[in-house]
């Protein structure tokens, strides 16, 4: 993150971590590291096509942002779509293949043509996007169409997050 951004890394991390807290979120940031995600993002394209995309992703989250864990070790990714009450043969299946890689491919493609450079990340009514850590009540002025410049702040596009 401070390679991201510099200077500015200490306080980012203070933010993400009190908008979080105050939502009753743990995040234990210094734990995380950079890591592919890609079958993590095939793994919640299966959570989905199963209705449990709510439960993987939540269950992905929590183990990354909190608890550290790499949400790139295929044993996490099995153990993880388990609890989320996926079958775990499928699960395997889909770590062990390349089902869902097109499909995430796009969604990055598509997210880049929109100018999101980072995660978490909102589009409302084809604005600019704008940073998804933020208290409620700006997200909630954000999703109430309030004047622009009121609310969130922007995603920078030369840095993630």
């Amino acid at each position: 993150m401070a390679g991201w951004w510099g200077e500015q890394a200490p306080a980012r991390i203070a933010r993400i971590r009190s908008v979080g807290a105050a939502e009753g979120l743990e995040l234990n940031l210094h734990l995380a590291r950079p890591v592919n995600t890609l079958d993590a993002h095939r793994l919640v394209k299966l959570a989905a096509d199963r209705d449990r995309a709510d439960q993987m992703m939540e269950l992905l989250l929590h183990a990354y942002h909190t608890e550290g864990h790499n949400v790139a070790d295929a044993q996490v990714l099995q153990r993880l779509g388990g609890e989320a009450g996926l079958d775990t043969r499928e699960v395997r299946i889909v770590l062990d293949g390349d089902d869902y890689a097109d499909e995430v491919r796009a969604d990055r493609r598509h997210a880049a043509e929109h100018g999101i450079t980072g995660v978490p990340s909102l589009v409302i009514d084809g604005r600019p996007p704008v940073s998804g850590v933020q208290p409620v009540a700006d997200l909630q002025g954000l999703l109430r169409n309030e004047p622009a410049g009121s609310h969130g702040v922007l995603i920078n596009p030369d840095r993630p997050g």
